[in-house]
């Protein structure tokens, strides 16, 4: 049960810890790990919209109550809870002034004496979010001092991973964090509210997700459950940032209007709604498995003379079926060794449940790691514009809505840390546009790198994937990659229109969005993206010492398949 708006600060700590914020089981106590009193803090900030007032965000007021004296001690605090695994007697302090004095004020008080508890608050949230630093990734680099929160969190990690291969367990294998891989914390229950690691600060505007550098407070898993996969203990570890090399195959080449099938029936009480699935039969028809894999590594071969390693392979929305693309990548990771990540939409089909899923493959040492698979969380509606525009009138009435038949439910989100410090996402087309439930967590979170798959036409900046890339470039601060294919490319244009081959776009924080065209006769498309280190504050002054991560394209390059194409994959163009 939810507590009332007008609920006092005791009621919502009883609310978000309801057995207490240690082993002793009481609310007196401060929090002994730092993402439970963020979970806290961060909540009542954000119910209490103390973030906003001038006292904390209008340096030019007289009420202006951060100074570098504030930050230094927040920061200092952090550090020391960080260095000793425990909270400092400030802290402790803090927290009990907190709920023995202020425990009964209204949430929602704005009145001048409500200032001593919300500046505690403000407080304490940044004094948790500095002891969280580099919670959930691997060390920046050799030799870097690794804090016992960041190190417990790393085996836990580590643990979870060994459990689900079968593997040793590190120490003694027992469990401290109950709620990985959705939240960090240790008493806040999934259900009232998660707690995950972050990768960017916004920039621009005045939100709960401007205040903080190193965790992010999230919805209740009910609501989006979010995956958070930290990089394996078998990457290395450079000391300088690495490029990190796509290679993007915008397959298929060619769709046929066969590949679009109406569903009999439609919505009742003589609406115009239908729905229609997805075929991907329709293009790929008689290649093989290996047949696709060879062409794919084929492809990579060619890349090399020019960018060396390919690190990871991009497909667009429903480019596969799902059980054709789990034996591509088992045969990728079998014959290509520097291989990272192969990423690529599918169709599964389960019954009467149908879901157009991200497939996300992580290889290692031969074989596939892991393998996450992302829902789509939003329908494709085709209007009667649409129907036209992909030339798809013979098989869809386009007097009638059409909504892509997928299952929708049960929503989750993953993030995969790829690199040191570097996370990337994946989003499924409409679910790029559409802000809950997905984009709340791309916004709390900010991954370093966000892939969007879609089934879409020319990737321009001015068409809505260009627009949205934008916002999420803005805010929280990602790059985005936006991947179509060429065949949806060529269907969205009419006879003599100018030829579009624009199957990606590019888009960077403070940088122009970068339409990226397939040269006629190229198979696909190499991108070199370099990262380099930059320096973000938070907006109460905290700096992050110059350890975000931002990716920028710097080489993209046309890579053509050598030989005859394979049976059954069609290119026309």
């Amino acid at each position: 049960m939810r507590p009332k708006s007008e609920s006092e600060i005791l009621d919502l700590v009883q609310f978000i810890l309801p057995e207490g914020t240690t082993k002793s089981g009481d609310w007196n106590r401060v929090c002994d790990w730092p993402p439970d009193l963020f979970a806290v803090v961060a909540t009542i900030t954000e119910w209490s919209g103390l973030y906003s007032e001038a006292s904390f965000m209008a340096y030019w007021s007289n009420g202006f109550l951060i100074d570098q004296e504030w930050i230094d001690g927040a920061r200092g605090l952090g550090e020391q809870w960080a260095r000793t695994g425990k909270p400092p007697s400030q802290v402790a302090t803090m927290w009990s002034t907190l709920i023995k004095t202020h425990g009964h004020a209204a949430i929602h008080d704005s009145s001048p004496e409500s200032t001593a508890w919300k500046k505690i608050t403000f407080t304490l949230l940044a004094i948790a979010d500095e002891a969280c630093a580099g919670i959930g990734f691997m060390p920046a680099a050799p030799g870097h001092v690794v804090s016992p929160i960041q190190y417990l969190v790393y085996v836990e990690y580590a643990n979870l991973e060994a459990s689900r291969l079968g593997l040793p367990a590190l120490g003694d294998g027992s469990t401290i964090l109950p709620y990985l891989p959705y939240s960090l914390c240790l008493r806040v229950p999934p259900a009232i509210a998660c707690v995950q690691p972050k990768a960017s600060t916004p920039p621009v505007g005045c939100t709960l997700r401007s205040l903080t550098h190193h965790v992010a407070l999230l919805p209740s898993v009910a609501n989006v459950t979010t995956h958070w996969q930290p990089a394996d203990a078998w990457e290395r570890e450079p000391s300088e940032p690495e490029a990190f090399n796509l290679l993007i195959l915008p397959f298929p080449y060619h769709i046929p209007g066969k590949g679009f099938v109406k569903v009999p029936g439609g919505f009742p009480g003589g609406s115009k709604e239908r729905a229609f699935t997805l075929d991907p039969s329709a293009w790929l028809r008689e290649t093989t498995e290996e047949q696709f894999a060879d062409f794919i590594l084929d492809l990579i071969g060619e890349a090399q003379p020019e960018l060396t390693p390919v690190h990871a392979v991009v497909m667009p929305e429903t480019a596969l079926s799902i059980e054709f693309s789990n034996k591509v990548a088992e045969i990728l990771a079998r014959k290509n060794s520097s291989l990272d990540l192969f990423i690529t939409g599918v169709v599964s089909i389960n019954g009467c449940e149908r879901r157009n899923l991200a497939a996300i493959y992580r290889f290692f040492s031969g074989e596939v790691a892991r393998t996450s698979f992302q829902s789509k969380h939003h329908r494709w509606l085709l209007n009667g514009e649409q129907v036209r525009r992909y030339h798809l009138g013979h098989i869809l009435d386009p007097g009638s809505k059409w909504w892509e038949q997928i299952d929708v439910g049960y929503r989750h989100c993953y993030v995969t840390s790829f690199r040191p410090q570097a996370s990337l996402s994946v989003l499924v087309c409409e679910d790029l546009a559409r802000y809950d439930p997905v984009l709340t967590v791309m916004n709390a979170i900010g991954p370093n790198l966000v892939v969007a798959l879609l089934m879409d036409g020319p990737q321009l900046e001015q068409r809505w994937p260009g627009r949205y890339a934008t916002v999420l470039a803005e805010d929280p601060g990602s790059a985005v990659l936006t991947v179509t294919s060429l065949g949806m490319v060529l269907r969205s244009s009419y006879p003599g229109d100018k030829e579009r081959r624009e199957i990606a776009l590019w888009k960077q924080p403070n940088g122009q969005a970068r339409a990226l065209k397939l040269p006629k006769g190229a198979h696909a498309l190499l991108l070199a993206l370099t990262s380099r280190w930059v320096e973000q504050f938070t907006l109460d002054g905290r700096t992050d010492s110059c350890s975000t991560l931002q990716f920028e394209l710097s080489a993209a390059r046309p890579v053509y398949y050598p030989r005859t194409m394979p049976a059954g994959l069609e290119f026309r163009g």
